[in-house]
């Protein structure tokens, strides 16, 4: 009963963001993001009655392909975050976009080739493994976004940072709850299948907050041209001179 009242709770929040999102005009600012909220209602939807009245083999057939299918979207909308977040400084855009895909494909490359030790066989036998190593790949994403903003002050609207730290949390909760069933295996899965879906339901009503309404985007500050970037750094460097100077003098 508890776990029916959950998916129905969730089915319900994630149609009413998509409801918010399409009434508020917010479909073609984050479409990544609203096609992944449909996917999940979608997967959801089928899912459930075979959880109910199917096999166990069929029940995990049809998770997993379904969860693998929203990992690979849920990694364009760490994407879409840092399209949207960067769209206005296109030199920092570039750093970002570069900084993305070297960890996206470093962390993959672990995935498959040291990870399997150069075979497959293990993708069929621990996909809960697999999952979080994909999620930790996310995880990393989010990072680099995150210190980017944080570090060049770029300024985001409760849309955007609403999206963000939903799925920022998701992400972090789902590395640290699978590598829990990793470590302890049948023995917490029985909790995993409640903590997992009771969590992801607060993770939508953080989402349904930010995005119950477009909000104004924030007043954003023109990135210099490349040739002020000379100049700082110029100017970077003679400063640098002069302390060297200082600390010599300082050691005399």
């Amino acid at each position: 009963m508890l776990q029916l009242s959950i998916w129905c709770g969730g089915a319900i929040l994630e149609m009413v963001i998509l409801l918010r999102g399409f009434q508020g005009k917010l479909l073609p600012r984050f479409p990544i993001f609203y096609l992944y909220v449909f996917s999940v209602l979608f997967d959801s939807i089928l899912i459930y009655p075979v959880y109910k009245w199917g096999t166990h083999q069929q029940y995990a057939i049809v998770y997993w392909t379904c969860q693998f299918l929203a990992i690979l979207i849920g990694s364009l909308v760490v994407f879409e975050i840092y399209r949207v977040a960067l769209r206005y400084y296109p030199g920092t855009s570039r750093m970002a976009r570069n900084a993305l895909l070297f960890v996206f494909a470093l962390a993959i490359a672990k995935i498959f080739v040291y990870r399997s030790n150069g075979t497959l066989s293990w993708l069929r036998n621990a996909p809960a493994e697999l999952e979080r190593n994909l999620r930790v790949v996310q995880a990393f994403g989010i990072l680099v976004i995150v210190g980017v903003l944080l570090i060049y002050a770029i300024p985001c609207g409760r849309n955007l940072k609403g999206i963000l730290l939903g799925y920022g949390l998701f992400v972090g909760s789902s590395v640290f709850q699978l590598s829990l069933l990793s470590h302890f295996g049948d023995s917490f899965r029985a909790t995993w299948t409640f903590l997992q879906p009771f969590s992801y339901l607060c993770f939508l009503v953080i989402w349904l907050y930010a995005l119950w309404s477009p909000a104004p985007e924030p007043v954003h500050q023109p990135e210099p041209p490349p040739g002020d970037y000379s100049r700082l750094a110029a100017d970077t460097h003679q400063e640098l001179a002069k302390l060297r100077v200082g600390f010599r003098k300082a050691e005399r």
